[in-house]
C-alpha cells in the first residue's frame, strides 16, 4: 500500500492506495498512480487494461503513465491550468498513446482501458473525468455518494428505465462497456466539476471492487475505517473475500486530517478480516443490489459475474436476492393456479 500526506493551502490531503490481482487472476491488468506538486496541486488515477495479459496490463498502465505526464507538464512552473480541460487533455494523450502502441505491436491490437481520474489544484478546484466503468464515490458526512455513472450497455439501460437494478444484475450483457481508452483513434471523456470540503474521502475503484461489493458494503466499512490506509485495506480484502474474480484497485484521497471511526455505525462482523491478521471488525452487513461490472479475462475476453463463495457480510439477502425469490413464489403459485384450472386437481 503505498500512502502519502501533503500539508499545502488551501486543504491538507493525504492519499492512500493498493491493487491486488485478486484471487481468480494471475496477472494483475489494473493501474493506478498518484502525483502530487509542491504547491499541493494532486492527480489520482486507476485504470482496468482489456486486452490479454500482455495488452491490458500495458494499456492501463500506459495511460496512467502518460496522463501523469500531461499533469506534470501542464502544472509545471507554477501553472494552475483549469482542473477540467487538464483531465481532458491527459486522457485524450492517453488514448492516442495506447492506439498507436496497438497499432505497432500485432500482440497488442485491440488493447484499450477504462480511467477514473481525479485532478485538484492549488485553490481548491477539482474535477473527475472517467470513461468505461472505473468508478468515484465522494464519502461525506457519513454518506457515500456516486460520483461517475458506468459507460455500459446496462448503465444505460438503466438510465433509461428499460431495467431495474434486480434485472440489471444478471443481465447477460451487464459486462458491456460502451467506451474504452486507446481501442479507437477519439475517446469520449465524461469530466464531473467536483466541489470538495474538509472532511471529505474520494474513493477511486476498479471494478474489481464495485463489481462484487455493494454501494451499501462499502459505505459501511468507510465509516467504520480508522483511516484512508484502513478503509484501503479492508475494501480490497473485502473483495477478495467475496470471491476476487477481477483485479481490485481502490484509491482514497482524505480532505483535512480530522478523520475518525463513526461511533454511531454498525458494527462490522466479518470474519475474514479477523482471519488475515486485521484489527479490528469489518464485515459490512446487509448487501444492496448488485452493481454492474465487467472486466477482461486472462485470454483477453470480457469477463462475466463469477460466481463468489459464500461471503459473511449478512445474514439478510439484499435486495437483488429478495426479488429473485419473489419473482420465484410467484412464478410457483402461477404454475399451480394454472396446473388447478387444466383439471389437475
Amino acid at each position: 500500500m503505498n500512502s502519502e500526506s501533503n500539508d499545502a493551502p488551501p486543504m491538507s490531503t493525504s492519499v492512500a492506495s493498493s491493487s491486488d490481482v485478486g484471487r481468480m487472476r494471475s496477472v494483475n491488468e489494473d493501474s493506478c498512480d498518484s502525483y502530487v506538486r509542491p504547491d499541493g496541486a494532486r492527480l489520482l488515477v486507476v485504470a482496468d487494461g482489456m486486452g490479454g495479459h500482455r495488452g491490458g496490463a500495458t494499456a492501463s498502465r500506459e495511460a496512467v503513465a502518460a496522463i501523469g505526464e500531461t499533469f506534470e507538464q501542464r502544472f509545471g512552473d507554477g501553472a494552475s491550468p483549469d482542473p477540467g480541460e487538464t483531465l481532458v487533455e491527459a486522457i485524450e494523450q492517453a488514448n492516442a498513446r495506447i492506439h498507436a502502441l496497438s497499432r505497432q505491436d500485432p500482440e497488442l491490437a485491440g488493447m484499450g482501458t477504462t480511467v477514473v481520474a481525479l485532478l485538484l489544484d492549488r485553490a481548491g478546484r477539482a474535477a473527475i473525468a472517467h470513461v468505461g466503468d472505473s468508478r468515484c464515490y465522494r464519502f461525506r458526512d457519513r454518506r457515500l455518494e456516486p460520483l461517475t455513472v458506468d459507460h455500459s450497455v446496462v448503465a444505460e439501460m438503466l438510465r433509461r428505465g428499460v431495467l431495474t437494478a434486480e434485472e440489471a444484475a444478471n443481465h447477460p450483457r451487464r459486462n458491456e462497456i460502451l467506451r474504452s481508452v486507446g481501442v479507437l483513434r477519439d475517446v469520449d471523456v465524461e469530466l464531473t466539476p467536483l466541489e470538495l470540503a474538509p472532511g471529505d474521502w474520494i474513493l477511486l475503484c476498479s471494478d474489481g471492487l464495485c463489481g462484487v461489493v455493494s454501494d451499501a458494503e462499502i459505505d459501511l466499512v468507510l465509516a467504520n475505517a480508522s483511516s484512508p490506509e484502513a478503509a484501503v485495506e479492508d475494501l480490497i480484502r473485502l473483495a477478495n473475500d467475496s470471491g476476487g474474480p477481477d483485479n481490485v484497485t481502490v484509491q482514497i484521497l482524505a480532505v483535512g486530517d480530522d478523520w475518525r471511526a463513526d461511533p454511531n455505525a454498525p458494527p462490522l462482523a466479518w470474519s475474514g478480516r479477523a482471519a488475515a491478521g486485521g484489527s479490528g471488525s469489518t464485515s459490512p452487513g446487509g448487501s444492496g443490489a448488485a452493481s454492474v461490472r465487467s472486466g477482461a479475462a486472462d485470454d483477453g475476453t470480457r469477463l462475466g459475474e463469477v460466481g463468489a463463495p459464500h461471503r459473511s457480510v449478512s445474514a439478510e439477502p439484499g435486495p437483488a436476492r429478495r426479488a429473485v425469490l419473489k419473482r420465484a413464489l410467484f412464478l410457483a403459485a402461477l404454475a399451480a393456479l394454472a396446473w388447478w384450472l387444466l383439471g389437475g386437481r
